[in-house]
């Protein structure tokens, strides 16, 4: 079974569900027009905060198709050895997304690899271990807003902006073509105070965000991201996830 503090987490991030579907219904009306609109009619991004919630991997695969491929890398690893790796392809109407997935393997691991005509899941050094490769076309809206969704919310820190902590803009850079706005992150500095909403729901004694963002000026989406999250539960133990994400064009 997973640890309490990564289930603490997933409650956060469920919290954040409706937060999530309101930003990929915002964001889908936004990238039905062309890029050349959306440079047009930029979002508005203050020096001091972004939507960390909004990921170039929902804007871009809801847009107009691309003339060249794009492919997306989002990886969370945990501080249990657990981790996850999404790496996804986006070439015209087609979006191919792996998943590979580690975690402590469970009873119910175990149990599953006795059961006939069941796959059986990898377990290797206590650790199980699955690879899934989904496809989807652009066709079956349904499928395509399913595989967008699966990485929007799977694989990048998106539950952990959910208390709107205070960013500092640093800088500016290209990458792979895209200009954007660099940010930082540090909640080390917060209150107690500032940060009750998310302490009272995760029932923690403390968290902390730290990292780095790139915004993309014309999509207001999160291109690139490195970011550490802790939290220290009421019984002493902490827990800490990495997330890295980022974006190359093929």
């Amino acid at each position: 079974m997973k640890n309490k503090h990564s289930s603490n987490r997933w409650v956060l991030f469920a919290i954040a569900g409706l937060l999530l579907l309101v930003t990929l219904g915002c964001s889908k009306r936004k990238t039905e027009t062309s890029d050349d609109d959306a440079r047009s009619n930029p979002p508005t991004i203050s020096a001091n905060h972004f939507d960390g919630g909004t990921y170039c991997v929902q804007t871009i695969t809801q847009g107009p198709p691309l003339s060249k491929p794009i492919h997306f890398s989002n990886k969370e690893n945990q501080s249990d050895g657990s981790s996850k790796d999404f790496e996804s392809a986006l070439s015209g109407d087609k979006f191919d997304v792996t998943i590979h997935e580690r975690h402590p393997a469970t009873d119910f691991d175990r149990e599953n690899n006795t059961i006939k005509g069941v796959k059986p899941i990898s377990i290797v050094d206590g650790f199980a271990e699955s690879v899934n490769t989904n496809h989807y076309t652009r066709s079956d809206a349904s499928g395509w807003s399913m595989g967008i969704t699966s990485v929007a919310q799977g694989g990048t820190p998106w539950g952990v902006f959910i208390s709107k902590p205070p960013v500092t803009q640093v800088g500016t850079e290209s990458i792979s073509g895209y200009d954007t706005i660099k940010y930082t992150v540090d909640t080390t500095h917060q209150s107690q105070l500032d940060k009750a909403a998310l302490l009272m729901f995760g029932k923690l004694k403390d968290y902390n965000i730290v990292g780095t963002a790139w915004v993309v000026k014309d999509l207001g989406c999160v291109l690139q991201y490195t970011i550490d999250y802790e939290e220290d539960g009421k019984d002493g133990k902490v827990s800490k996830t990495h997330y890295e994400g980022g974006i190359t064009r093929q």
